[in-house]
Parts: structure tokens; C-alpha cells; sequence
């Protein structure tokens, strides 16, 4: 278990509630698929991913961007089981990646 104090729950929920989702989502999950091109194998469904100006522009990227950063937000408002709602959160988004692979053949 984590233990906070005062001042660092306070700290993290506000800087959570200034964060706009659509526009840091998209932002950081862009980032990660250029930054690991690696990644991209996982969402062949997409549509183009083939440069960074594709990618930063693609509305599929961006909608699932914010779903990432809208899944992170639940830490702040589970500070108490931080550690175990990311494990499930890290798990669920792992069977659903595996899912999509398997769809595709790969």
C-alpha cells in the first residue's frame, strides 16, 4: 500500500483536475508510437501510422489517447489502492491489445 501525505494527495488531484485530457491523451500517445514505432504492430486498425505527422493527425489516436489518460484519472480518485487498480487497469488493457492481435492474425 501506498501511504500519502496531505500534501501530496492534494498535490496530484490538482494537478489532475487541470489536465485536458483530449489534449495531453493525444499528445502522449502520439508520442509513444513515434518515439517506439514498435508499438504501432498493436493498432493496425488505426488506419495510417506512418510518420509522425500521420500519427499526430489521426483521429483514432487522439479518441484513444484521451481513453488512456481517462482510465490514468482513476488513480487520484483511488489514491488508497493506487497500485492495485493500475495492476488491473495494465491488465485489462493487455487482454484487449491481445484480443486485437489475435483478430488480425498476428
Amino acid at each position: 500500500m501506498v501511504v500519502w501525505t496531505d500534501f501530496e494527495r492534494t498535490a496530484i488531484q490538482d494537478i489532475f483536475s487541470k489536465i485536458d485530457y483530449a489534449v495531453v491523451g493525444q499528445a502522449a500517445f502520439s508520442r509513444c508510437l513515434i518515439v517506439y514505432p514498435w508499438t504501432k504492430r498493436y493498432f493496425g486498425g488505426f488506419g495510417n501510422l506512418y510518420n509522425a505527422a500521420a500519427i499526430t493527425s489521426n483521429p483514432r489516436v487522439a479518441s484513444h489517447g484521451k481513453v488512456i489518460m481517462e482510465a490514468l484519472e482513476k488513480a487520484p480518485r483511488h489514491m488508497d489502492a493506487v497500485k492495485i487498480i493500475h495492476s488491473l487497469l495494465v491488465l485489462v488493457y493487455f487482454i484487449a491489445l491481445q484480443g486485437a492481435v489475435a483478430e488480425r492474425g498476428g
